[in-house]
């Protein structure tokens, strides 16, 4: 269920991805300079928002996947990813299980003796990488709303 949610997710992110390329680039490239540096950030900011979910729901996606080849089949025992990462030919008998992991996003081995190892399956840069890009959304979605200026109503004229 969270390989499917995941994948809905990391495809709508895709699309606002797009759609956030798409208005930056219009808002460059329009001949209207007022409220441009507002739209430009707005836009960034949905572009590097949606990359920031969509990164994350991809690793969402990996680990699900690989949740799934690993509990079904005949050679599911040891995992798949278990056995291509093991650090020496002889560790793969000793594999007891996996532990997967969604923040961090991880993918780990368990071997009898209780260590570790790391499968491998998602690369150790996306988290923190989906973190900066998420900041640098919030930052530039701040940054847009500090840019916009605001109308005050003018006051009416009083009575003497």
């Amino acid at each position: 269920m969270v390989f499917l949610v995941g994948l809905v997710v990391f495809l709508v992110s895709l699309l606002v991805a797009s759609w956030g390329l798409v208005s930056t680039l219009v808002a460059l490239i329009r001949r209207r300079p007022a409220g441009r540096a507002a739209r430009v950030l707005r836009g960034l900011a949905l572009l590097t928002g949606a990359l920031a979910v969509g990164g994350y729901a991809f690793g969402v996606v990996v680990i699900g996947a690989q949740q799934s080849e690993s509990s079904h089949g005949t050679d599911s025992s040891p995992s798949p990813a278990c056995r291509l990462s093991a650090p020496t030919p002889s560790s793969i008998s000793h594999v007891t299980g996996y532990d997967a992991g969604y923040l961090p996003l991880r993918f780990d081995c368990k071997l009898d003796d209780g260590t570790t190892y790391s499968a491998g399956v998602v690369s150790p840069w996306l988290t923190p990488a989906m973190l900066a890009l998420g900041a640098t959304a919030l930052g530039l979605a701040f940054g847009a709303r500090s840019t916009t200026t605001r109308r005050t109503p003018e006051a009416a004229p009083v009575a003497a």
